[in-house]
């Protein structure tokens, strides 16, 4: 074999390798999926969502009776050239994951609302859903004012039993989080 086929094959094999590597940690995580600030009625709502792909750590525990609480916040502020920004509106909002085995389903539970889910799939998509969450009230808000929204999903590590704790703060695996995903808006 000549030496430039043999280096183009190595070039190949390490690149397939690297892609396979790369391919679990893009498949686990928070990520948002077209995430937007709609008026309706009297306020301002949140659509979209996240996706979330629990990792193996998460999903083992979920499926042995561990509740997993996730934790959605807001944030709306209005930006100011010489000096800090101002806070408009926060909020925030609880939603635990938990798993019946005797049943074969998953509970949400969102601010008190519970919904049984089937699947696993299933239950993620209804925990990562904003489902038209209340936000800010639309009489905070001013006509041609510019504004930075924010929105974060991240697990609630303090909310695992005390036993896991240890372990979850000792080790990335645990840690989910989507970080904070801003955007401008103009009304």
């Amino acid at each position: 074999m000549p030496a430039w086929s043999r280096r183009k094959f190595l070039a190949a094999v390490s690149g397939l390798i690297v892609l396979l590597a790369a391919i679990p940690l893009l498949a686990e995580g928070i990520l948002p999926r077209q995430i937007e600030l709609v008026a309706r009625e009297d306020h301002y709502v949140l659509t979209g969502g996240f996706e979330i792909q629990l990792n193996d750590k998460l999903e083992e525990a979920l499926k042995r009776g561990v509740t997993i609480t996730f934790i959605q916040k807001f944030e709306l502020e209005r930006p100011r050239d010489y000096w800090l920004a101002e806070g408009i509106a926060e909020a925030e909002r609880t939603i635990k994951l938990s798993h019946n085995a005797l049943l074969r389903s998953f509970t949400v539970n969102t601010a008190g609302r519970l919904s049984s889910h089937d699947s696993l799939a299933d239950a993620l998509a209804a925990v990562g859903s904003l489902n038209h969450w209340a936000v800010v009230e639309r009489g905070l808000l001013k006509k041609k004012t510019a504004y930075r929204a924010g929105v974060r999903m991240y697990v609630d590590l303090s909310q695992l039993p005390k036993p896991l704790q240890v372990n979850a703060f000792a080790s990335d695996r645990w840690q989910m989080d989507s970080d904070w995903i801003r955007w401008h808006l103009k009304l």
